[in-house]
């Protein structure tokens, strides 16, 4: 069993490290989306890990056009969506939802999961990056790729991703994307 989780995690640090190179400076083609459709497809990559620790997926997000690439777009809200179920109890809630502000569109994703600290949030978007495992009780595993990928990829959609965070009270993730 151990060789068979230990073969998962190499195929898993493979599989980002692979994404974080193929992604670095390429050009994405940036075409009108529906972020409401986007936002249904990532929550779909996330429904069972969602189950499994019985936690609620809210989506109020407003159906709005924005530019950008929509399987990287999916991509990125599926990291934060996975990051946000990992890091919170089970039976907590996860909410998506967005606004319009300016010619941005702000698309966020709040958990009620255990925080990040101040000392750590400049440095949660850098590759390898990872918050002490002692401030997690079950040791979440994991390369510290997730979110330096999320943020390459919306950066390469002339876009910004944001962390406001309250340790022991959760985390919210910003992505600002233009609308069309």
């Amino acid at each position: 069993k151990q060789n068979t989780e230990d073969v998962i995690k190499l195929q898993e640090l493979s599989d980002g490290l692979l994404r974080l190179a193929n992604n670095t400076d390429k050009a994405h083609k940036l075409t009108p989306i529906a972020l409401q459709e986007v936002v249904a497809e990532a929550m779909n990559q996330v429904v069972q890990l969602a189950q499994a620790k019985d936690i609620t997926v809210n989506d109020e997000v407003v159906n709005t056009k924005i530019l950008g690439n929509k399987q990287t777009l999916a991509q990125v809200i599926t990291i934060l969506l996975d990051n946000a179920i990992k890091y919170s109890e089970p039976k907590a809630t996860v909410s998506l939802d967005s606004e319009v502000k300016g010619k941005f569109a702000h698309l966020n994703i709040r958990d009620q999961g255990i925080g990040v600290r101040p000392a750590d949030l400049p440095h949660i978007f850098k590759r390898f990056y990872r918050v002490d495992r002692s401030r997690s009780k079950d040791q979440r595993d994991g390369y510290g790729l997730g979110l330096s990928i999320a943020a390459k990829l919306v950066e390469q959609m002339h876009g910004e991703i944001l962390v406001a965070s309250t340790p022991g009270h959760g985390s919210v993730f910003t992505i600002k994307l233009a609308i069309t």
